[in-house]
């Protein structure tokens, strides 16, 4: 499906609904500020690969069409770093999609010299589910070593194996390699690279990757995270494991109003039907204070019930060990969405935030980001149980301990967008924002319904004043629009809380 593209007034004809409706990142904030983004447009049999940038906060919009890209530009993701803006994106020519890179040193700049490697994945390989990501290791601290380093990978679409690249400057961009071997395999490789550290996940119905103890005919043809990792930027790569587990009782819960003050357990074991979300490795000040520092494998419960259950997070062993961490180590994030298992045939997918420090056999912790749930009433915070729920993503606010998800939510034919959000880099979720049909209206998406679809950026955005927005590129019916999306914190508030006080 094609659409128009309508940037702070501008639009350009025939975009590509299916290039940012892929597992990457389309929107991304850099280092500076601005926002940078990527599709593909075009008409007949013509799909151009799309970069564009703004200086204004999205009011106005440099687009260039990347040259080199001869064939048919189907999906795109990018991201950035100090160094400059990286799209990695599949190609169809001559019978073949392969995957590239392409890579802009002055992304912001008014006439982008944008340079496209060759094709990176091997001769016969079908690329598809495009993933990016470009190293925060010393995020302006340019004698930090392994600064430069990204990763990409894609799934083989005969096959269903998966291949990474890494690159070690960010320059030039090997090939990638076959890392994954699984037919079972239904996503490509989300990818996070920090240094050297490279880690993978991806979704299978593999039986061996679901609990043991569910019936599987109850969870038949659902999919669950597994997870590979690299110390040694991709020569080597750990044997995949499950994120939560082997058995149900490894997997997190959430609260679930059955009547009103009354609650349930809702174990989130029962696989998910959703595309594999993007993940993120970051370090940064805001993480070296928080989360990321899990004790162990654990889950939450919703913080609208007043219990928690037996398997719920110990904050402060988390705190504890959050403070001992080294800097340089970083955290990984990793963005899923399962549904739950009981008696009620629930099909509703909760989302849940998964983080582990960088460093060997670290645990991980997981942390329920969604919207208080109840089996009979819905508001701004509640949500019910048997809503339909899709493009869960993360995002961040570098320095900060600021954390947000957002996804799109659908009851009884009315489509919203829901934003969680933590203020502890990510321990709880407690804040909850809605966007209705009409909210959306008044902030530039006219007629949002469930056949939108939508890309976030990873990088929260924090304007003069300190408050924390989302920024989104929105594309429904005829036209993609992009869109900031406040959610209810101000960071320069939160900083202020956290400074010592006087003597």
């Amino acid at each position: 499906m094609a659409s128009s593209v309508a940037f702070g007034g501008s639009t350009l004809s025939q975009l590509s609904q299916k290039s940012i409706d892929g597992a990457g990142r389309n929107i991304m904030r850099t280092a500076d500020g601005g926002l940078v983004s990527t599709y593909s447009v075009g008409t007949g049999s013509r799909l151009d690969l799309v970069f564009s940038a703004s200086l204004d906060n999205g009011d106005s919009w440099n687009e260039t069409v990347v040259k080199g890209v001869d064939g048919k530009a189907r999906q795109a993701a990018i991201d950035s770093n100090f160094q400059g803006s990286y799209i990695a994106f599949t190609e169809e020519r001559d019978g073949d999609t392969v995957g590239r890179i392409a890579f802009a040193s002055a992304p912001l700049a008014d006439k982008p010299q944008i340079v496209v490697s060759e094709a990176v994945t091997p001769a016969g390989v079908e690329a598809t589910d495009t993933f990016i990501q470009a190293s925060r290791k010393g995020w302006g601290a340019l004698a930090d070593e392994n600064r430069e380093t990204v990763v990409y990978g894609w799934q083989d679409k005969q096959s269903k194996s998966l291949y990474v690249g890494v690159s070690m400057d960010g320059r030039t961009f090997p090939m990638a390699r076959k890392v994954i071997e699984d037919i079972y395999a239904t996503s490509g490789p989300a990818v996070a690279i920090r240094g050297t550290y490279v880690i993978a996940t991806y979704q299978t119905t593999n039986p061996a990757f679901a609990p043991s103890d569910v019936v599987q005919e109850t969870i038949s043809q659902r999919s669950y995270p597994a997870w590979i990792e690299s110390m040694d930027g991709g020569e080597s790569w750990s044997q995949p494991k499950p994120l939560f587990g082997f058995k149900a009782a490894d997997y997190p819960v959430v609260k679930v109003e059955s009547q009103p003050g009354q609650y349930d357990n809702l174990r989130l074991a029962g696989g998910t039907s959703q595309p594999n979300s993007p993940i993120l490795n970051w370090g940064g000040i805001g993480d070296r204070i928080g989360g990321g520092g899990g004790s162990r494998d654990s889950g939450t419960t919703d913080v609208g019930a007043e219990d928690k259950s037996a398997a719920a997070a110990d904050v402060s062993q988390m705190e504890g060990a959050a403070a001992a961490l080294n800097p340089d180590d970083g955290i990984t994030f990793v963005q899923t969405s399962m549904m739950g298992i009981d008696g009620a045939g629930r099909k509703g997918e909760v989302s849940i935030v998964s983080f582990r420090q960088i460093k060997p056999d670290a645990p991980w912790t997981h942390v329920i980001a969604n919207n208080k749930l109840s089996a009979n009433s819905r508001d701004a915070e509640t949500s019910k149980t048997d809503a339909a729920t899709s493009h869960f993503q993360y995002s961040a606010l570098i320095d900060t301990p600021v954390r947000a998800t957002t996804y799109k939510e659908t009851s009884n034919g009315d489509a919203r967008l829901v934003v969680a959000v933590s203020t502890d880099t990510g321990k709880v979720f407690n804040r909850h924002v809605s966007f209705t049909r009409d909210a959306l209206s008044d902030l530039g998406l006219q007629g949002f319904d469930d056949k939108a679809i939508f890309a976030a950026s990873q990088c929260l955005f924090e304007d003069r004043n300190g408050d924390v927005f989302v920024d989104l590129l929105v594309s429904q019916g005829d036209n993609t629009r992009y869109a900031r999306l406040p959610i209810g914190v101000n960071a320069a508030q939160l900083r202020a809380a956290a400074k010592p006080s006087g003597p």
